[in-house]
C-alpha cells in the first residue's frame, strides 16, 4: 500500500491486467484499455477463470447448480462473485488470477454460496473473518467503542479482544491505520 489510490488508473486501462467488476447488477471487464460487457470477454481470459473453476469442487457445484445450462453463466457468476468490486487492483495480471476480492454484494447474507464463490479478504497473507470485516468497517465512522459493540451484539470485554486480534493480524496500532487498509481491501469507501 505504497501508492494513493485516488491518483491510481484502473487495471487495464493502459497495462495489459484485467478488471472485473458490477456496474447495474451487469458484469464488465476492463481489458486493453476498454471497458466491456462480459459477453465480450476474451477466450484466453475465459480459459484462466474456468481452470480456476474446474481447481475447485464446491465452486464447481454451486455453479453448476446456479446454471446447469449454460457454462457462460457459470464463468459470469463466478467472476461477478469473486471479483464484483472495482478497485486498482488487477484480477488478471501476467496471466494469474488473484484469489479474490471483498465488493459490497447485495446478496451478502442471503446468498447459499456466500464463502464458496466470494472470498473474504486477505492481508499480510491471512484472510480475515467475517466478523473481523465488520469492526473494521465500524471502526472506519465515527462510532464510539461502546456504538460499535452494541452494533455488533457483544460485550466490550468482547469487542476489545476482537480488536487486538484484528490489529495484531493486520499489523497495526491505531484506528486510522485500519481505515487505511479498509479503504485498500475495498471494505468501505470514501
Amino acid at each position: 500500500m505504497t501508492q494513493s489510490n485516488a491518483n491510481s488508473i484502473f487495471p487495464g486501462m493502459i497495462d495489459s491486467a484485467t478488471e472485473f467488476f458490477v456496474s447495474n447488477g451487469e458484469v464488465k471487464i476492463i481489458q486493453n484499455a476498454k471497458i466491456l460487457p462480459f459477453c465480450e470477454i476474451s477466450s484466453a481470459t475465459m480459459q484462466i477463470l474456468e481452470e480456476t473453476i474446474n481447481q475447485d469442487a464446491r465452486v464447481k457445484i454451486e455453479l453448476l447448480d446456479m446454471h446447469p445450462t449454460s457454462k457462460m453463466k457459470r464463468i459470469e457468476q463466478f467472476a461477478m462473485c469473486r471479483f464484483g468490486g472495482l478497485d486498482f487492483e488487477a484480477d488478471i495480471k501476467d496471466g494469474q488470477l488473484q484469489d479474490g476480492e471483498y465488493w459490497e454484494c447485495p446478496n451478502h447474507g442471503n446468498c447459499k454460496s456466500e464463502g464458496i464463490l466470494c472470498k473474504l479478504p486477505k492481508y499480510n497473507g491471512q484472510r480475515l473473518e467475517k466478523q473481523e470485516v465488520i469492526l473494521l468497517q465500524l471502526m472506519a465512522t465515527n462510532k464510539t467503542n461502546d456504538s460499535i459493540a452494541h452494533d455488533m451484539d457483544m460485550a466490550m470485554g468482547s469487542l476489545h479482544k476482537l480488536k487486538k486480534n484484528v490489529y495484531d493480524k493486520l499489523g497495526i496500532q491505531t484506528k486510522q491505520e485500519g481505515t487505511m487498509i479498509s479503504f485498500f481491501l475495498n471494505l468501505i469507501r470514501v
